[in-house]
C-alpha cells in the first residue's frame, strides 16, 4: 500500500481514508490546503483503488495495513480521522484498535451496511463507469456531475486507476461496500465521533444501522448528496469536523 503524507510530520496527525469514485488524495483537494497548515496528512492509497495496479483487499485488510504503517514510523496518536464513502469501513477498522488514541473521527457519507442488492446495485454503476473511462477516455467525464470538482491531473489519474481494474475487482470493490457488519457496540470513551450523511445521499440507506450503533453525533447536511458537503464548503465542514 502506497502513502502519501503532506505537512509537517511535528504537527498532529490526520489520517483521511477515500472512497471508491475518488482514489487517493482526489478525494480531499478541497479540504488538503487548509488541513495542511495545522495537521501532517496521511492519505493511504487504498489496494485496488490505486495505481499502478494493486490487488484489491476487504475493509478489515486494508485497515491493517494502515495500522502498520503507523507502527513502523511510531505514529500511535490521531487526531482527525476522517473516513469517505467506503473508506468509512476502513476507518471503523482503525476505531477498532484500541492501541491507536484517536481524538476525533469523522465517517462522512459512510458504507456500514449488509446487503446483496445494494452491493449489485453499486456495481452495475461501477461497470458503467469503468466502461465509459475505457470508451472515451477525458471525454467520459462530461457524463459525471460527481466528478465535476476534478482538474485535468486528477482526471488522468482517475483513468490510470480505473482503466487497470478488470471486472473481478469491481465486483470485490462494490460489494465489499455493503458485506460490512457493525458490532453491537464500538468501545471508544476516549473519541468524539461523529457520522456526516447529505440529504440527498443514497447512503443515508445506512442510517438505521448507524442509529442502532449508538457510538456517535450523526449530521444530515440539507440539500447535500454524496460528499458534497465537503467539496463544495470546505471550510464549513471541516468546522462540523471540530478540527479548524
Amino acid at each position: 500500500m502506497k502513502i502519501d503524507t503532506y505537512g509537517d510530520s511535528k504537527n498532529p496527525v490526520a489520517l483521511l481514508i477515500h472512497g471508491i469514485f475518488y482514489p487517493g488524495v482526489t478525494s480531499y483537494r478541497s479540504i488538503l490546503p487548509i488541513l495542511e497548515k495545522k495537521y501532517y496528512i496521511i492519505v493511504p492509497n487504498l489496494d485496488g483503488l490505486s495505481y499502478p495496479k494493486t490487488d484489491f483487499v476487504s475493509a478489515r485488510k486494508q485497515g491493517e495495513r494502515i495500522i502498520e504503517w503507523l507502527k513502523e514510523n511510531n505514529i500511535s496518536h490521531i487526531h482527525f480521522l476522517l473516513g469517505s464513502s467506503f473508506g468509512s469501513s476502513v476507518a471503523f477498522e482503525i476505531l477498532k484498535d484500541v492501541s491507536l488514541s484517536i481524538d476525533k473521527a469523522v465517517l462522512d457519507s459512510p458504507a456500514l451496511k449488509e446487503s446483496k442488492l445494494h452491493g449489485m446495485i453499486l456495481y452495475f454503476e461501477m461497470k458503467r463507469t469503468a466502461k465509459d473511462f475505457r470508451k472515451n477516455g477525458i471525454n467520459a467525464f462530461k457524463h459525471f456531475d460527481k466528478y465535476r470538482y476534478f482538474d485535468s491531473f486528477d482526471k488522468e489519474y482517475c483513468l490510470k486507476v480505473y482503466n487497470t481494474m478488470d471486472d473481478k475487482t469491481l465486483k470485490e470493490l462494490a460489494f465489499s461496500c455493503y458485506r460490512y457488519r457493525l458490532p453491537s457496540e464500538l468501545y471508544r470513551d476516549d473519541t468524539e465521533i461523529k457520522f456526516i450523511f447529505g440529504e440527498k445521499d443514497k447512503s443515508k440507506a445506512n442510517l438505521p444501522e448507524v442509529k442502532e450503533l449508538k457510538s456517535g453525533e450523526i449530521k444530515i447536511v440539507e440539500g447535500m448528496s454524496h460528499l458534497q458537503y465537503m467539496f463544495e464548503k470546505p471550510t464549513e465542514f471541516l468546522h462540523e469536523c471540530g478540527v479548524i
